[in-house]
């Protein structure tokens, strides 16, 4: 495989490296891009958790702080990323080590 064709053609760069790990043809390999891609991937989880808890955290205090203008859009906003916090951790446990360190 090329390994400028992952800047020419990102999607068909997943696709030529997925069927190569597929087939075990691991020399062939773009490794660094490859490795960059695996810690993006991380990163983008810990930047929802980060999202997610933020919008959260201040709808939490919106809602707790200012009665007199709570509306269902602010529940089910609480609601929501809650959701999206458990899917998360449900998904990848370890984030949630992040997310105490980040609160």
């Amino acid at each position: 495989m090329k390994t400028n064709l992952y800047d020419k053609d990102y999607c068909l760069w997943l696709e030529e490296t997925v069927q190569l790990l597929r087939e075990g043809r691991l020399t062939e390999l773009d490794i660094s891009n490859l490795i960059e891609e695996i810690e993006d991937m991380g990163i983008s989880q810990k930047k929802a958790v980060k999202s997610n808890f933020k919008i959260l955290l201040c709808h939490l205090l919106k809602y707790k702080y200012q009665p007199e203008k709570r509306s269902r859009s602010w529940l089910s906003t609480i609601f929501e990323h809650r959701d999206r916090l458990d899917d998360d951790f449900a998904d990848s446990p370890s984030l949630k080590l992040y997310f105490e360190e980040v609160f």
